[in-house]
């Protein structure tokens, strides 16, 4: 069976099954499982739903771990309807009760798919049967409201799991400051990671600053996002590429030329300098050669000259 499975003949896989049955042997997980896999890998999902069916015909006993790897290659697979037929199986039957790996997955399917009112169920199970969820749960939840741009939803949520004694992980605070970016709630974002080492004892890293920055930027809330970076430096936390291709085009944007040399020159500072795309200073440089910036251009103008970056802007006069 394993063989034909192999072999992409899904077909004689099945006929293997159907002979040990005419032979009265019983198929075990493993049998089910090499079968399901050769569908899984197939894309046959016609195929996969009646593996599926065979095995929860009759009462034959299952095993959680098993169910959970079931449960594993369905959503994968985007069969979240099948999935959802098994789980209720294995809380029917008193031998193979869902474990939190199990009600993991489906959350994070419900969330994958949209279905934010599903996943919520799930976690009422959970609950149900003196299950809390974990910080990934947490994450996955809250990812799932940033979807539907339910903040409200996502900061009880958050209050209402970490209050249980879960810590929440540097991934739960990136998806929180994606929640608040998305409904232009800044000043939440910035509150949460200025105060999230004294709450939680863990120091936000570039990545939760350029993404706040990022937030803010969306919106063109660019005075929130520049005040975003004062923060993250005050802080200690050095900006890295990322930050400035993030930040600079904003500064740009709003016309914050000051701003735009401050970060330039921090940027380009020794022994490790960034590097930042020759064409978005030298637009920078072109805006504000034109305008009433001149002193700041022939600084942006020095730096650029330093850090050996090719000046192409029209109106811009050289360096003293």
């Amino acid at each position: 069976m394993k063989g034909f499975a192999r072999g992409g003949q899904v077909n004689r896989s099945f006929d293997c099954l159907f002979t040990m049955r005419e032979h009265d042997l019983e198929p075990d997980d493993v049998t089910f499982g090499t079968l399901l896999d050769a569908c899984i890998v197939n894309n046959d999902m016609e195929a996969a739903s009646q593996v599926v069916n065979l095995m929860l015909a009759g009462e034959r006993p299952m095993d959680t771990v098993m169910c959970s790897l079931f449960i594993k290659g369905l959503v994968r697979s985007n069969c979240i309807a099948k999935a959802m037929e098994l789980y209720e199986e294995m809380k029917r039957r008193n031998e193979s009760h869902p474990d939190i790996i199990t009600y993991s997955m489906l959350i994070k399917a419900f969330v994958d798919s949209h279905q934010l009112e599903c996943a919520l169920k799930i976690v009422v199970d959970m609950k149900a049967v003196g299950l809390q969820p974990d910080d990934i749960i947490l994450t996955h939840l809250l990812e799932g409201c940033r979807n539907a741009g339910k903040q409200t939803l996502g900061k009880q949520l958050f209050e209402e799991i970490v209050s249980t004694g879960v810590k929440p992980s540097d991934f739960t605070l990136i998806t929180m400051v994606k929640l608040h970016g998305r409904c232009g709630a800044h000043e939440e974002a910035y509150e949460l990671v200025s105060t999230w080492q004294e709450k939680y004892n863990t120091k936000p890293s570039v990545i939760h600053y350029t993404c706040l920055m990022s937030g803010c930027l969306h919106t063109k809330s660019y005075e929130q996002a520049w005040s975003a970076y004062k923060l993250m430096c005050a802080s200690g936390v050095c900006p890295d590429e990322t930050t400035v291709s993030t930040l600079l085009p904003g500064l740009i944007a709003s016309r914050q030329w000051d701003n735009v040399v401050s970060l330039v020159k921090q940027s380009l500072q020794e022994p490790a300098p960034l590097s930042i795309s020759a064409a978005t200073l030298n637009n920078a440089l072109s805006q504000m050669s034109t305008g009433n910036a001149i002193n700041l251009a022939q600084q942006l103008r020095v730096l650029m000259t330093k850090g050996k970056i090719p000046i192409t802007a029209r109106n811009s006069q050289p360096a003293c």
